[in-house]
């Protein structure tokens, strides 16, 4: 069974977010942070093997009356070698349950593996999001984009809009609640405005959030929030105006948000979530981009009634040279 070590450092944290190939918005620190301003408890664990860490987790607690709590994994745990990417095996998924302590444990993987058992039941099928390739050139994310979606992009070009590019301010208001706005409309679930603006300024302006908007003169008519964490970003958030999405406005910050993403190191990007049914327009949108298309393996729910808990980085196991920490690394709509 892996060790496992729960951590408090958010720069070791961050270094070892940058090894992983594929790693989710929900196990990045700033998510955690978010969570936490919304009333939960944000819990953070190291996995070691043989004294080195292999594998990173972040989930959300919330306790409840009689010393019971329910944690909810989303997505985790993120693997420090590209080579095990995978489901989570049953010993960790054994020593995560022992670390989390008495409650009930959800986990959303990315795969099922260790999760199956007599004592695990799924209670909610897997959502689907898509994937793009940002080590690609420039020419090959144009090439690979649908035939409809090119058009629209050479039309959003023609209307010939300014791209801001703000870290706060203004326009990431403005973008915030005209999401909120579009969300109420509609009746969709999704983040609060407080959430979004916990997670910004939880986050390194410059390098963890790529805001864009898009302004006929200086009036703003739509924008994107892509969010980085590691080697990979999510798109977070999108919104336009009747006047954004008459001048195809959304296109042009989607292909534009892919090349600035691609030079700035990001090697793959989750257009967050893919609904044909719910969203169908959206999920066109996102599809015309020739994405990979996963659907994940759905919501486990684990009795977990360990006692044992994980000790803290302070106890941790030897950790290896900085120089390893830091390999392959780079510092969700």
């Amino acid at each position: 069974m892996p060790e496992i070590v729960e951590e408090t450092s958010r720069s070791r944290w961050e270094t070892l977010l940058g090894r992983a190939s594929r790693p989710a918005l929900q196990q990045s620190w700033a998510y955690g942070e978010a969570v936490r301003a919304q009333g939960h408890r944000a819990r953070r664990f190291l996995l070691y093997e043989g004294g080195d860490p292999v594998a990173l987790l972040q989930l959300a607690e919330r306790r409840l009356p009689f010393g019971l709590h329910v944690g909810l994994v989303i997505r985790g745990p993120a693997p420090l070698d590209a080579s095990e990417d995978g489901p989570p095996d049953p010993a960790t998924v054994e020593a995560v349950r022992r670390a989390f302590g008495r409650g009930l444990l959800l986990w959303t993987p990315d795969h099922t593996g260790g999760l199956c058992g007599e004592e695990r039941r799924r209670v909610m099928t897997g959502a689907s999001t898509g994937f793009l390739d940002l080590g690609r050139s420039p020419a090959e994310l144009e090439a690979r984009l649908h035939g409809k979606w090119r058009n629209m992009l050479r039309r959003a070009r023609e209307a010939k809009l300014g791209v801001r590019e703000p870290a706060g301010g203004r326009l990431l208001e403005w973008l915030i609640d005209t999401n909120e706005r579009h969300r109420k409309r509609i009746g969709y679930r999704g983040p609060s405005p407080d959430f979004y603006r916990t997670l910004a300024q939880a986050s390194h302006a410059r390098r963890d959030l790529l805001v864009l908007v898009a302004c006929e003169g200086s009036e703003p008519v739509a924008g994107v929030w892509m969010q980085r964490h590691g080697r990979a970003a999510t798109y977070l958030v999108g919104a336009t105006t009747p006047r954004g999405r008459e001048l195809r406005a959304h296109h042009l910050l989607l292909f534009e948000a892919m090349l600035r993403l691609r030079e700035r190191g990001v090697a793959v990007l989750d257009l967050g979530g893919i609904d044909t049914v719910g969203a169908p327009g959206v999920a066109r949108f996102k599809l015309g981009t020739g994405c990979e298309v996963v659907t994940f393996a759905g919501t486990w729910l684990l009795p977990s009634f360990g006692v044992p808990r994980a000790r803290t980085a302070a106890a941790a196991p030897p950790a290896r040279p900085a120089a390893a920490l830091t390999r392959g690394g780079a510092v969700p709509r």
